[in-house]
């Protein structure tokens, strides 16, 4: 690769060295290269790289260099990542990145690379959910990504991670920050209505992925899914991270929002909603519907807020009034 950067350059430094202990099992003369640019996401940096023996290609390997608050998460996801390899091994088409090493400084996960797109290009390719073939093979891994998260939602909380913020609490801080942006009063009272039943105790405290999105989940064909992002820092209700994901075939972004377009058409909506679904009551028994819906309100309240909030920091006030009106429409359409 030409031109490589100072940090990818410092990457193969490091990695270098350390490469036998990662694959003991080789026998040829380790070495590295650049296999594509960096990655530079909102919350991460992934560096690429191709690992090679005697000069031939062996494997592919990552370095996720997480930013802000996440870089102090690298050992949390480290432990995470090892502790369901080894609850996923009875599901051979579940699974996580393998996991090498938490680099310490900088703060890094070192992972093997997985192939595979994200199920949102699955489901973007799909949008008639027609019979067809590729339409088939995207509602079965909606199902896959159902049954991953019901087996994490089996597993007893590891010992590191805590309870999961205060939902009632998010909610009127983000209910607050819309407020500023020209909430509607209806709006707001049926936010308040379908969230009022988390005022009630936990029932359930499972491992919570905490981001179980779309974009999260690997496909693979046939039949494997992979699911990134994962630190179990957060344990609480399973209708969490199901809302999470629910939520999500409902949030795109605002220039869709300003056109008028939906994520996906709402009988695709529904229709993947009862994959997801089915494929987690195929491991485990669904929490309470209104529960579910409460978290999918809750979720899309907060991305609510985060779009007003980035909107209301733009110069120029008439374009800023109207997206944030189209933002407003979008999101009050969505509530579950």
């Amino acid at each position: 690769m030409a031109n490589p950067t100072p940090q990818q350059k410092a990457w193969l430094t490091r990695l270098r060295p350390v490469l036998p202990r990662y694959f003991p099992e080789a026998r040829g003369q380790l070495d590295l290269r650049i296999s594509g640019p960096p990655d530079l996401r909102t919350y991460s940096r992934l560096f690429p790289f191709t690992i090679l023996e005697d000069g031939l290609p062996l494997t592919e390997l990552v370095v996720k260099v997480p930013q802000g608050r996440k870089a102090a998460d690298v050992h949390l996801a480290f432990r995470a990542h090892r502790l369901l390899e080894t609850h996923l091994a009875e599901y051979p088409h579940l699974t996580v990145p393998r996991a090498l090493d938490a680099w310490e400084d900088p703060p890094a996960l070192i992972m093997l690379r997985v192939e595979g797109a994200p199920l949102y290009i699955r489901m973007r390719d799909c949008r008639s959910w027609a019979p067809e073939n590729g339409c088939q093979l995207a509602r079965h891994f909606v199902w896959q990504a159902g049954r991953w998260l019901g087996v994490l939602h089996q597993l007893t909380p590891p010992r590191w991670s805590r309870p999961a913020p205060n939902p009632l609490a998010q909610r009127e801080h983000w209910l607050l920050a819309l407020r500023a942006g020209g909430l509607d009063p209806m709006d707001e009272k049926r936010i308040r209505e379908r969230t009022d039943v988390l005022a009630a105790s936990a029932h359930e405290s499972v491992p919570l992925h905490g981001d179980f999105t779309l974009r999260n989940v690997l496909c693979h064909p046939p039949q494997q899914v992979t699911v990134l992002d994962t630190e179990l820092a957060f344990f609480g209700e399973p209708a969490l991270d199901i809302g999470w994901f629910l939520a999500a075939l409902r949030t795109i972004d605002k220039w869709q929002i300003m056109v008028g377009e939906m994520a996906y058409p709402r009988a695709v909506i529904h229709r993947t909603e009862t994959a997801f679904l089915e494929g987690y009551q195929s491991v485990r028994t669904l929490p309470p519907q209104p529960l579910i819906q409460a978290y999918t309100t809750l979720r899309l309240l907060e991305r609510w807020a985060d779009f007003v909030q980035q909107e209301k920091q733009r110069n120029i006030a008439g374009l800023r009034v109207l997206v944030i009106r189209r933002i407003n429409q979008h999101f009050a359409r969505m509530l579950p």
